[in-house]
């Protein structure tokens, strides 16, 4: 990941980085290849580039892009206790994921939540209302197919990074 990439999504999302949640994210399976926190890093850096590539510089829309990536998955912690198969998952994670973003960062943003809502557009036919949520889904998708074929730009580097920066690491 590249340092401006690795940079913004620190300054954006800090304080999800920091929480117990995000640092136990990469310790559940994600996507057969991953886990939920290196897939969670891997669209944030596919939302921050897509931002950049299209000149998407103001600091409200990143940030939101930012938090939405980071927590567009974290309803999925704990899946085995929470949802009975793969398609219950896929229908309720969302939701799950949403609470949580509330929760750790005390927010309640329409754009940051509406995005993490429909990220799974078009599995789930309701669309994102707006741009922080196309961003997303469209981030989600390329990080996924990344993944599968070997090519996520999360190196074991950044791992090493985010899980140092939420201050968990130490007490390992």
């Amino acid at each position: 990941m590249k340092d401006i990439v690795r940079d913004m999504i620190i300054r954006y999302g800090i304080d999800i980085i920091q929480t117990d949640e995000f640092y136990s994210s990469f310790s559940q399976k994600h996507h057969i290849r991953t886990t939920v926190g290196e897939h969670t890093l891997g669209v944030a850096a596919e939302g921050v580039k897509f931002c950049l590539r299209h000149g998407i510089h103001d600091g409200k829309t990143l940030r939101n892009v930012v938090r939405s990536c980071l927590s567009h998955d974290l309803g999925i912690l704990g899946r085995q206790d929470k949802f009975k198969n793969n398609y219950e998952c896929l229908k309720k994670h969302p939701k799950h994921s949403s609470e949580k973003y509330r929760q750790l960062s005390g927010e309640d943003n329409d754009r940051v939540n509406d995005a993490i809502l429909y990220h799974m557009f078009p599995l789930r036919l309701h669309a994102p209302k707006y741009k922080e949520g196309w961003i997303l889904v469209l981030a989600d998708k390329k990080a996924s197919i990344k993944e599968h074929i070997g090519k996520t730009d999360v190196t074991q580097e950044d791992i090493k990074i985010f899980k140092e920066l939420s201050g968990k690491e130490d007490q390992q």
